[in-house]
């Protein structure tokens, strides 16, 4: 970071940082079980190198980590998109994170500028295989719509006491397709959000402290937000399948962000109590597999925007 961290021996840096993401990518391949985790923190080796070598070791570690894959695993067209949206996502967390932005402006414009290098390479690759972007956009969905009947007749199968019904199953199947997009979009949210939080820490330790990032329990969406909520919940009810398509799943991503907002108020409260680790960590295990509690907090994040639960904590009691 400019003005902030010391460039080190860049050339040493570099090569630790491509043998991270190696790291990382072969964890993916050889243990799957843990691969599902890993792949959350494959951008985190490419952010740091890139605050700490400048723009030029960012780019080298993501194309030479990019370009190694690719020769091992002789699979241009799969690896380039998924491994390389990955070290896109570090890289460009770095340029905007350097650029000291808001939260908000840091999550936005790194999602854009991998979505447009994404398109990028996509119509590269349609006009190297003459084959139109329409067509392998789908080819794609066909082959997901086949994959996740075939996740779920598994799935099936593995329970035959459960006698599910195959017109359910594949009513079933086409719903998660219809909300794969919004599904998506959440959880590569939430990959930024975890690197963004892994970065703040890494970061503290070596006594860096970026006021963009640094007191996240603060963070509150912005109040228009909630007039979105209100005109996709009516739209989802019209009998248009492209507009109810398109509102139930740009609902999905709201909701999520009010979830943001939710573990916001929550890591406040446990920041104010000085709560244990282990209550901490007990809470949001009950998040992750209780939907009751995912619920709860995203209700919390979202009256948030009308009762401000953390202005209210903060004001003075008074003696009567």
């Amino acid at each position: 970071m400019t003005g902030t961290i010391i460039q080190p021996a860049a050339i040493k840096d570099i090569l630790t940082g491509i043998l991270l993401c190696m790291l990382i990518i072969a964890i993916m391949y050889i243990i799957p079980l843990i691969g599902i985790f890993a792949w959350i923190f494959l951008p985190l080796p490419v952010l740091f190198y890139r605050l700490k070598t400048g723009r030029n070791g960012g780019g080298i570690i993501m194309a030479i980590s990019l370009s190694v894959l690719i020769v091992f695993t002789s699979n241009v067209a799969f690896n380039t998109l998924y491994f390389g949206t990955l070290l896109m996502t570090g890289f460009f967390l770095g340029e905007f994170i350097e650029k000291h932005l808001s939260i908000e402006r840091i999550m936005l414009y790194t999602c854009f500028a991998v979505l447009g290098t994404c398109c990028a390479v996509l119509l590269i690759y349609s006009s190297s295989q003459n084959q139109g972007i329409g067509s392998l956009i789908s080819s794609f969905i066909s082959r997901y719509q086949a994959l996740s009947f075939q996740l779920f007749s598994e799935s099936a199968q593995l329970y035959p006491e459960m006698k599910v019904d195959p017109q359910k199953l594949e009513k079933a199947s086409a719903l998660f397709v219809f909300v794969f997009p919004g599904i998506f979009i959440n959880s590569y949210l939430t990959m930024v959000w975890l690197n963004i939080i892994s970065i703040k820490k890494l970061l503290l330790k070596k006594g860096i402290t970026i006021k963009s990032i640094g007191n996240l329990t603060q963070w509150k969406a912005p109040e228009y937000l909630v007039f979105g909520v209100i005109v996709l919940s009516v739209l989802v009810f019209l009998p248009v399948t492209i507009i109810k398509l398109i509102a139930v799943n740009c609902l999905i991503i709201l909701m999520f962000v009010y979830f943001f907002q939710g573990i916001a108020v929550v890591s406040f409260f446990f920041q104010k109590k000085s709560a244990p680790f282990a209550v901490r960590f007990f809470f949001y295990i009950l998040i992750a597999i209780q939907p009751a509690f995912l619920f709860l907090v995203v209700g919390l994040g979202l009256f948030d925007t009308w009762i401000d639960f953390r202005k209210l904590d903060t004001q003075p009691h008074e003696i009567k």
